[in-house]
């Protein structure tokens, strides 16, 4: 085959600019009148918030503005969607509680933001964010699979009973049953899937900049998929509409699956943009990173395989147990549901 056929040598075209510092990533980005952006963020795992004193950190030197999740919600900013519908095996469509970009009233997992201050570089920001005074009032939180499902387990989303957004399987059943009710040796096996945390060189970034004269948002973000993200954005965030949008994916180092997420953190720079007038930057460090980037995994499964009394298999059996966390987020559902199944036979049930 020629020089373009399979086997032939591939010249990489990122590799130069990489590998003589002349990348060019969102935190490279600068732009005319750049603010920096502060999140404050929950020490509880499940809580109200029962007020925000934000007094003294307005006063602070430095800080354009201190905003809060009640003020987002009221500017009538959409909450974070799931882009993927499981329907439950009795019918009834998963059952998935709303999620804010900040926290207006409960806070439920730590880290959740409930504030924001910008101010004119990142230190006075930080320093401004300890000033601010929140009012928890803790709830009782639960901390693995087991402990939710458990009966009278502290309740995290009242749309979500028993914390269970949906009990779905796929397969033939009926025909499962039959096999292993003839098997004439049972196999089973527990597994756990252990929860995994992101790690990229980069952390996450975002810059947006709102331009009053024609109500127009440019977004730069560390993203995998900025397509996905400007329609996200417009169509269910409510942040502008797709022809006032500009999403711009410069360099990503690196995204493991993480940055494919839209992520309250650019929806809250672009609406921040708007209110301040000027161009917000927020780039995460390593403890942000750990506690807001999407986790994968944890999942617990009872995997059950059928033989006949020659060792043949007759029929495998899967149930699963997969924690989502505090929210639903973008593809979280098809996880444990239809990307997961492809692992098994499609013999197998799987719930």
């Amino acid at each position: 085959m020629g020089v373009e056929g399979i086997g032939a040598s591939v010249k990489r075209k990122e590799d130069r600019r990489f590998i003589t510092g002349k990348g060019r990533y969102v935190d490279d980005i600068k732009l005319v009148g750049l603010t920096h952006a502060h999140f404050i963020r929950s020490p509880h795992a499940h809580a109200k918030v029962k007020g925000i004193a934000l007094s003294e950190a307005v006063k602070m030197p430095g800080v354009v503005a201190v905003l809060t999740g009640q003020q987002i919600v009221d500017d009538k900013v959409g909450n974070l969607i799931c882009g993927w519908a499981i329907t439950s095996k009795d019918g009834s469509p998963m059952k998935m509680g709303a999620w804010p970009a900040m926290a207006p009233e409960t806070v439920r997992f730590v880290g959740q933001a409930v504030a924001v201050v910008i101010a004119e570089t990142k230190n006075q920001a930080k320093d401004a964010a300890e000033a601010v005074v929140v009012d928890y009032e803790e709830l009782e939180a639960v901390p693995d699979i087991p402990a939710a499902i458990k009966q009278g387990a502290p309740q995290l989303h009242p749309e979500a009973p028993g914390n269970v957004v949906y009990d779905w399987h796929i397969g033939d059943e009926a025909a499962v049953k039959g096999a292993f009710a003839k098997a004439a040796n049972v196999v089973e096996m527990d597994l756990t899937n252990n929860r995994l945390a992101p790690n990229p060189m980069e952390p996450r970034s975002a810059i947006a900049d709102y331009e009053a004269a024609e109500e127009h948002y440019t977004l730069y973000t560390t993203s995998q998929n900025p397509h996905v993200a400007r329609l996200v954005l417009s169509a269910f965030y409510n942040i502008a509409p797709e022809h006032k949008l500009r999403v711009i994916a410069p360099d990503v180092g690196g995204g493991f699956g993480s940055k494919i997420y839209i992520y309250p953190e650019e929806m809250v720079a672009l609406w921040a943009s708007k209110k301040v007038g000027r161009p917000v930057k927020w780039t995460s460090d390593r403890t942000e990173a750990f506690l807001t980037d999407h986790h994968g995994r944890d999942h617990i499964s009872k995997a059950e395989m059928a033989f006949d009394k020659d060792n043949k298999i007759l029929g495998l059996r899967v149930k699963t147990h997969a924690n989502f966390g505090a929210y639903m987020s973008l593809f979280s559902s098809a996880v444990p549901t239809y990307r997961r199944s492809g692992l098994s036979p499609s013999s197998a049930t799987a719930r």
